[in-house]
Formats: structure tokens, sequence, C-alpha cells
């Protein structure tokens, strides 16, 4: 989302500033957050005007950091775009500036005056990290050059947050929220088959990209403090959103299958909707519908034909659910072990008995807006948990403020490789760091193949029995015999990695593990929170045998809490979190979601940010720590304009469909080709007339019917309808190009096949063909982010089943030829999985 305060019409209001006394949060004129954070003796320097770098340098803050904003005399864009109190505009008092700029100072500086250019020069040369949104040598851009930066601050490292990144065919296009969303591929499988496509709601795009900057500048910050050296990070919102897929792109590539709408899935109850993750076979479910005499029918006897016949099932369980709440649907699934969860709203959140348990709502004291609750963070770090230590500043209220504090070069000696030569010269940011991962499905998979994209040694633990979120998406749609090993979900995920196999339950396993522990930095697992509890492997007795460990759990509800044990998907959180019910279109009731495991990437995202502050803390401090994650609770820190709408006005967020409160016209509108659409957003008055003039329609462009936004909303049904007649004509690409060439912010929605054929992502190299020994060559989404100095690569497919286990036990670990064989003969180590496995699913095509 761009947001510029001084173009677009609806900024026009008369905003007041505020002259009362400062807010008594902190010293206005010098910084120093050390104390016990993770981050205390990071600073950071926030030149950024959209979400995206908000929530980049938020991350940071709420860990500790020191965060200069620089605002232009206006403010910043979000001061602008509420929800305010009682609707009334003002610069101090926004919801959204209050839920992302908490912890922040605030200074003024105009990009013309040369003393106020002089000053942000003069705190460039005491940061660590430097955040930015334009591109650097576009015309008319106000960016900072990275080349003067560096010679200011040799250790400085800046990031670059931008719709498309600062190289490639599109670099320079204009963009916004929904043209980012559409072209990260997620919007043409969202929303109803027989209707135009369905961005979700609250800004993901630019959400997304600030988590993944986050990653990036905390991985390039520990590369500087470790060899003295900086780098320019190179962030692309839409290749953020790429980066959040499972299996969009493999869909295609491997099967040919092209991802497309459904049918809403939400189910009808008394009082709302549930949503039942339906592909997990499961017959205790007709314990809970009370129809047992199901349990042995052949419509559901196994895996396969119960996917089959999933329609069926959820108008059965559609009847039941019909004379439940949903509070008692869920309460009653979870007693079963059922991944069936209630579609709730931001009233139903903060009502919730497990966030109030887990004490996770924040509340915020400003002296201008009042009191007001806050959705709480990510993570709860053990030893240096994130906080909120001073409410969002006035605007300029800290000018004159300095960083202060130094920082200091050194890490500890890193650990020796377990391949020392095969990647010689190739240095990342992480090389040196070893993580252990025992992990399934996508959130803890995810997490740790950022890091290990980062250089991390990861070393993914499986079950001899059991292969983890291998049965899925063959090459040609055919598993062949080993398809444990051609699963394109789970060699997507697991990319450069080490993979063993271990069975935790057999006291071998335990002593094996624990070795592996007693060498290593990172343990992650995203099982429920009962699993490391039955295996005897909880944080305590693990972090006796490594203090200096660090542990990452991440679990459907959190480790604590009356659901500490309820499950869930990453699709049952859309539902759970309030996403799914403030998205959807205006004329529809129902609720719709992503069709993917959404909530999924947003966590691994987050903790890998977690992950990397505990390891910088542990550097200055000394010592591990246990982080905690809920799925449910990430989701909720996704969905923040709509949270605030309610703790702000009172208000429910209504579905808005693809429109824009505050831009018209804006939508999804039809092209040439099957299923073809492409997007569009007009932000002020002199893009409306540039959009007019550009579809041919003069008339429009003169009439004071449509001068201004609020007029423009008002007929925005006559608008579409005239924009459709002209993007009718035109293939997609075609019909963007057009518009970009006029001015106008417009991109195509793109169809999984059109992202791995898309000529800028392979100009950037987004996609990697990758050589797997039993699949082939298969071109595969590659990393958000661009290093100047440490590029990152895929240096090795995704393990085989226990494809490692000679190097990590024989060779690392020195067990014996005579004690291995015993091992594989107790299957307490395997190489491939036992006889009777169950086969792999059939995904429609």
């Amino acid at each position: 989302m761009r947001l510029k305060t001084s173009r677009h019409s609806w900024t026009a209001r008369r905003f007041e500033r505020s002259t009362t006394r400062p807010i008594p949060d902190s010293p206005a004129t010098q910084m120093d957050n050390s104390g016990k954070s993770a981050l205390g003796d990071v600073n950071v320097l926030d030149l950024s005007t959209n979400i995206a770098g908000a929530y980049c340098s938020k991350l940071f803050a709420d860990l500790g950091a020191a965060v200069i904003m620089v605002e232009h005399s206006d403010g910043h864009p979000l001061r602008h775009v509420g929800p305010f109190p009682n609707n009334e505009p003002h610069l101090d008092k926004s919801g959204m500036f209050m839920y992302l700029c908490a912890n922040k100072r605030s200074i003024v500086a105009e990009p013309y005056n040369d003393d106020h250019a002089q000053k942000t020069l003069e705190l460039v040369s005491q940061v660590d990290l430097v955040i930015q949104d334009e591109v650097m040598d576009a015309p008319g851009s106000m960016a900072y050059d990275w080349e003067i930066l560096e010679t200011l601050n040799h250790m400085l490292v800046m990031t670059s947050i931008t719709h498309f990144g600062q190289t490639g065919p599109y670099r320079d296009w204009q963009s916004d929220e929904i043209v980012d969303y559409a072209m990260g591929g997620y919007m043409y499988f969202g929303g109803h088959r027989d209707r135009e496509p369905l961005m979700l709601t609250n800004n993901q795009a630019q959400l997304n990209a600030g988590a993944q900057a986050a990653i990036a500048s905390l991985a390039a910050i520990w590369r500087a403090r470790r060899d003295g050296r900086g780098q320019h990070v190179d962030v692309s919102t839409v290749e953020a959103m790429l980066s959040a897929h499972a299996w969009t792109s493999t869909s295609w590539t491997h099967e040919g299958v092209i991802m497309r709408r459904s049918e809403p899935d939400s189910i009808p109850c008394k009082d709302g909707y549930v949503w039942l993750m339906s592909m997990r076979w499961d017959p205790t479910l007709f314990v809970l519908i009370e129809r047992p005499d199901l349990m042995d029918d052949p419509r559901f006897a196994d895996r396969q034909s119960w996917f089959e016949n999933r329609d069926e099932l959820l108008q059965l369980v559609g009847r039941w659910c019909a004379q439940h709440t949903k509070d008692y649907i869920f309460h009653a699934a979870q007693e079963l072990r059922l991944a069936l969860t209630p579609v709730n709203n931001t009233a139903d959140l903060l009502k919730s008995d497990q966030l109030k348990a887990r004490d996770w709502f924040q509340e915020i004291e400003h002296l201008d807006a009042g009191t007001f609750t806050l959705p709480g963070f990510p993570y709860l770090l053990s030893e240096t948990p994130a906080s909120i230590r001073s409410s969002a500043p006035r605007l300029g209220q800290h000018d004159g403020a300095e960083f202060i504090g130094t920082r200091e070069r050194g890490h500890r000696s890193v650990r020796h490789a377990l391949e020392p030569d095969k990647y010689a010269g190739r240095e990342l940011p992480l090389t040196g760091i070893r993580v252990l991962e025992i992990t399934a499905n996508w959130a803890g998979p995810l997490a740790g193949r950022f890091l290990a994209d980062l250089g991390a040694e990861v070393i993914k633990i499986e079950p001899p029995d059991r292969p983890m979120t291998r049965g899925a998406r063959y090459p040609g749609g055919d598993p062949f015999k080993r398809h444990y090993n051609r699963a394109a979900y789970f060699n997507k995920m697991n990319r450069n990695k080490y993979g063993i196999t271990l069975d935790l339950n057999q006291d071998e396993g335990k002593r094996l593990f624990m070795e592996l522990i007693a060498d290593s930095d990172v343990l992650i697992e995203n099982n429920s929170p009962r699993v490391m509890r039955n295996f005897g492997l909880e944080y305590e007795m693990l972090n006796q045998a490594n203090p200096d460990l660090v542990m990452l759990s991440i679990s459907g509800f959190g480790q604590t809490g009356p659901e500490r044990d309820y499950i869930a998907y990453g699709a049952n959180i859309e539902a759970s979190c309030g996403l799914a019910d403030a998205t959807g279109y205006p004329d529809d009731d129902r609720p719709y979601k992503t069709s993917l495991f959404y909530a999924d990437p947003v966590t691994a995202m987050h903790g890998a940010v977690a992950i990397l502050a505990a390891l910088h803390n542990r550097e200055q401090r000394g010592g591990g720590q246990f982080i905690d994650m809920s799925l449910h609770e990430n989701g909720i820190t996704f969905f923040p304009e709509a949270f605030m709408e309610h703790t702000v006005t009172g208000n429910l967020a209504k579905r808005r469909g693809n429109r824009h409160p505050r831009y018209a016209p804006q939508g999804c509108y039809p092209s040439i080709g099957d299923d073809a659409w492409m997007v569009l957003t007009v932000r002020d008055d002199d893009e409306w007339v540039r959009l007019a003039l550009a579809i041919g329609r003069d008339d429009l462009a003169e009439s004071e019917k449509y001068a201004t936004t609020e007029k423009r909303c008002a007929h925005h049904d006559e608008i579409d309808e005239a924009i459709s007649e002209w993007t009718s004509q035109y293939d997609h690409n075609e019909a963007s190009q057009l518009l970009q060439d006029a001015g106008v912010a417009a991109g195509p929605v793109l169809a999984n096949w059109e992202l791995v054929s898309n000529h800028h992502f392979y100009e950037r190299g987004f996609y990697i063909p990758v050589s797997h020994s039993e699949m082939g060559v298969f071109p595969y989404p590659g990393m958000p982010w661009i290093f100047s100095q440490t590029p990152g690569a895929i240096r090795m497919a995704a393990p085989n089943f226990g494809e490692h286990n000679g190097l990590i036990f024989d060779d690392f670990l020195k067990v014996s030829d005579r004690k291995m064989s015993k091992l594989y003969e107790k299957r307490v180590i395997a190489d491939s999985p036992p006889d009777d496995l169950p086969g792999p699913i059939r995904l429609p095509r």
C-alpha cells in the first residue's frame, strides 16, 4: 500500500496538531533501550512511508530496538488513515498509527531542507539499520543512495521495501495493495468460482513484506556484527506474497493443475459459521455429528474416498451444526480431537477465554487518544519478551533525538560444519548456526527453511514410521513407488536441509537426539503441546543439556491456557482469528478464506524473526530461551485494521470485497481469456482523470459527478461497468501495461501457471531450477530478499527420506557400525518407511 499524504484527495481535510505537553514516555532527545530486551542494542532509522516499513520497524521496536521515525511535516501517511475516535480525524489519534508505531520516536525532516537532510545523515552514522521504501534511482525518487550511506557507516544495513524490487521490468510500475496481492498469486484462487477473484482484507501484501524485511534485516545485522560489513537488502512486496504459498506454483509445474476458485466452505450454525479441516481423514467426526452408522460407510472408508466425497461430508456436518452454536461446536469437536473452529469476529476475540488466560491483548494509554486495546505480539520469548514501553509518538515529539550506545563487533566461534568443503567461499549470514527441526505441515518447516536459505545448517528429524508431510503433489500426478521422496510440497518446504530419521519414543532415539541438542543452537517444533511432553523432551530438560539453546514451539493456540491442547491447522486459523469474517463480497453474507493455510506462513515469518532476535540476545548476554508461538495469535496480528476499527470506534469491519475505503474506483475487472482478470486502483483525483482518458471515456473525466473520491464511491457500480467494458477488450497483461503507461496503478491477476512464466520474476532470479535425485529438475520459488554481499542460494534439494542418516549418525556423532546395525534393526532410524505405509492422496486435477 503506497501512501502519499500530499497527493490523495482524502487527506485534504483539516487535521489538528496537538499543542499539549509531550507524552512522558521517555527522554525526548536520547534513545537508550538497554535493559532486558532482545534487541536493546540495535538502532533503527525508519524513513519509510508505507505499512510494510512501519511493520518491519514495529517488530524491531517491540523487541527492544531504538527506532526513530523520520516524518514529513504533514505526518506519516498512517496518521491520516484512522480509524479515529468518534470518527474525528486527528494526526495523533489514528488507530493504525497507534498499533504500528508504539515504542517509536518521531522527528520531522523535510527532504528538500538541507539542514534536515544533514541531520538525517548524522543519524545514519549511529544506526544498525535504515528502512526505506523507494526505488533508489527512479525518476523523482527521494531515496538516499546506498553507495553514499555506506561510506558514512560501514556496518550499516539498509533495507529497501518496494512493490516490485529495485530491478526488473516492473521496477517503476505504479502499485498498491490490491496490485501486489493480485500479482502475488493468492487472489486468483480466492473467492467464488462464479465471480471475480477476491482479495484477502487488511493489507496482507504489505504485512508480509514487512515481516520478510525484518527477517532479512536481522540476518544482515547478525552478519555485520560478525565481520564488520553491512549491506543493502532488496525486498519486493510481490515476492514476499509469492513466498507465502504452499503448493500454488508446484501444482502447475509438477502436475499441470491450475488452482481455481471454488465454493465457500464455511458451515452455517445457529449463531454464525464454523470451519472444518475436512482434508483430514478422521471417522471420529461421525461421533460428533451423532451419526456412528457412517463410520463404516464405504464413501468415507479411507483417506482417498473421504476426500473424493468431501462435498457430501460437509452437507452431513452442516445438518448437525445448524442445531448448535459455534462455541458449543468448537469445544465438543476438540474433545474428540477434531479441527473444527468458529468463524470469529473481533468481538468474539475480545471475549476469548484462551486469549484472556494468556494475557495476550495489550492495553495502551495515549494522552490524546485515550485507552485502547491492541493485538498482542506474535511470539512470547521467555527471557526477553516483546513489550509496549511507550505509546505512539506525537508528530515531531522527539525532534533533536539522537541514539546512544555503541555497537560492538564479534560473535562466539561458529560451529564446525557437517560438510565444511561443500560450499566453501559462499558464506551466508547464518553460516555457523545449527538448527534441529521436528516439524510437519507448513509453519515449522517454512520457519526452518528461512533459516536454511540464510545459511543455517538445518537438520530435519522425521519419525521412521511416519514420513512428515510427504503425501501430495507429484510430477505428472504419478506418485511412483517411492512417493514419499517425490512430493512437491515437501520438497519445496525443505530445501537446503539435511534429513534424518529418529524414533523419539525409544530410549536410544532420545539419547541420540540429546547428543544433537548439545551441539545445536536452535530447535524448532510445531506439534501439539502434548507431543514434546509425551516424549519427555520439554524445554526445561533440553536447556539443562544446552543452556544456550533457543527453542521455538509452534502450536494452534499456544503452550498455556484452557485451549492449549486444542488442535488446529492454518486454514482453521483464518476462521478463528477474524480474517475470514472480514473477507467477502459486500452482497454475500458468507465469510471467505484464501483456500490455503494462510496462518502457517504468517507464523513461519514471525518464528524466524523471534529466533534471530533470541540468537542476537544470546550473543549479547548469553543464554538461550523458549519461544511460545500460537497460530491463532499470529493470525490476529495480521488483522490490525479491522481489529483497531472495532476497538477504537466499536464498529465491526464490513466486508467490502475488492473495494477500498479511501480510494475509488478500485476493483477486479474481466479481460480477454478464460477466467482472466486484472485489477486497478485510483488513489486521487489526478489518477482518476488519467484512468478515464486511458479507457477512452473523456466524458467521465469531465463530469462533476465523479470529480471527488466521495462522489466516485457513491457511483462505484456505474464506474465499474465502464471499466469492465474497456478491460474486456484486452488481455490482462496488455490492459495493465496500457494503464501503467497512463500512470495508473494496475496489474494482472496472475494464475499459478503465469507466476512461473512471468518475465519480471525470472529476470530477478526469483524462480530457481532445482535438481532432485528422484524428481528431476523443476523451478521453485526462491528467496523474498536480495542481499548485496551475501546473496542466498538453493544449495541443495530437499532430502530423501533418511538421506543423511549416515552423515549425521556415523560421521558426525561417531556411532559405531555395530551400533548402527542395531539402530536400524530396531527401527530407531530407517532409510525407508514401513511397507504398510498408507498410500498418497490423489488431489483433484
